[in-house]
């Protein structure tokens, strides 16, 4: 008799990460839509997922950032997602968030376990806002805790040390930190 194990949030996202990682060892789509074969000379990429809590309560979150440096191309290619929800958000009306573009990831300061991902995030659905990611891996799971920042508005150049993209509405300030309550960040080098 088979039985199923149901599919974890950790479990999804590691596998999501692994894919794209996967994905990009064996094809790289050029401009012009042909596969050309590369190869991965460096890597780097960062998966959290779970929840914390947020001034208004709870947060969920995942999120998913990589950096690959392809033999024969200058410049690396960096991939990632993010969805996060607040259900209380800023003045007590919903919050999501979603990546639209994903301009930068890497080390964040001195730290060897965090990473910073950078770019545009939508709100509700609506604009192009720059946003910038601090994850924190505090050690293996259940020794200590992992933490995050996100930022959406004009500050998010604090969090990530780059220039708030062109053309980003920075209209919106958006502040969360603290300590996961469930979940986990898991950085990578490769």
């Amino acid at each position: 008799m088979k039985t199923s194990t149901p599919t974890t949030r950790r479990s999804a996202i590691t596998g999501l990460g692994a894919g794209v990682a996967g994905l990009a060892t064996f094809s790289l789509i050029t401009p012009n839509g042909a596969a050309a074969s590369a190869a991965i000379s460096s890597g780097a990429g960062a998966v959290a997922g779970g929840s914390l809590e947020g001034p208004n309560g709870p947060i969920q979150f995942s999120a998913f950032g990589s950096r690959l440096q392809l033999d024969d191309v200058p410049d690396p290619v960096v991939q990632g997602a993010l969805a996060w929800h607040d259900p209380a958000g800023m003045d007590g009306e919903p919050l999501t968030i979603a990546l639209v573009t994903l301009t930068a990831y890497g080390p964040a300061g001195d730290d060897d376990n965090a990473r910073v991902l950078a770019g545009t995030v939508s709100v509700n659905g609506e604009g192009e806002h720059p946003f910038g990611l601090r994850l924190v891996e505090g050690g293996e799971i259940g020794t200590s805790a992992d933490s995050l920042r996100l930022v959406v508005g004009p500050a998010a150049a604090q969090v990530t040390g780059t220039a708030v993209p062109d053309g980003a509405d920075a209209g919106l300030d958006y502040d969360v930190e603290g300590e996961l309550t469930t979940g986990n960040v898991q950085v990578v080098t490769f």
